[in-house]
């Protein structure tokens, strides 16, 4: 139940799926080698329920921490296919004194509220679950999809009130 209709703060967690698999990949037109093939999906849940209704729209991990930066409206999924406007929803993210708010127009209930506890808590996890990431693609010899260590270096922006500066330093 969404916290709008009973007054009680609502509960985002994450999930991420890993698969790791080979795959024959054509190196010349005659020549194939067998290469490792890292897939991740990482899912957003509130209250236990998933937050996007359609398995074609992505999360985009980049723009949840942008929102950690300001309020506003963020394009939080994307379509499968990498074209927002094909499949993609925002979130509308306001920031209150104890609470932060998502709206959208996209899930059943198009009102949470959570804790800025709970937020912190889930831009810690998914900070250490990228970095596991970036290491196992490291390991296989694949692209990582961040520049660590660019990221460190990048001055962040001010956060809104309460967020921990460590958030936007750690990727």
């Amino acid at each position: 139940m969404a916290a709008s209709e009973d007054n009680s703060l609502d509960t985002l967690t994450f999930e991420i799926l890993v698969d790791i698999s080979k795959k024959y990949t054509n190196i010349s037109n005659h020549k194939r080698v067998l290469a490792p093939v890292v897939t991740s999906t990482i899912s957003l849940y509130v209250n236990g329920l998933r937050l996007n209704e359609d398995e074609d729209e992505v999360f985009v991990v980049t723009e949840f921490f942008e929102s950690l930066t300001h309020q506003g409206r963020i394009p939080m999924y994307t379509c499968s296919c990498g074209i927002f406007g094909c499949g993609g929803f925002y979130i509308d993210v306001l920031y209150k004194k104890e609470t932060v708010i998502w709206g959208t127009e996209q899930a059943t209930f198009t009102k949470y509220i959570f804790s800025r506890g709970n937020i912190v808590r889930v831009a810690e996890g998914l900070i250490n679950k990228l970095v596991e990431l970036h290491q196992l693609l490291q390991e296989h010899g694949l692209q990582t999809f961040h520049d660590n260590e660019a990221t460190k270096k990048r001055q962040p922006r001010t956060p809104c009130p309460g967020l921990p500066l460590f958030l936007f330093t750690r990727i």
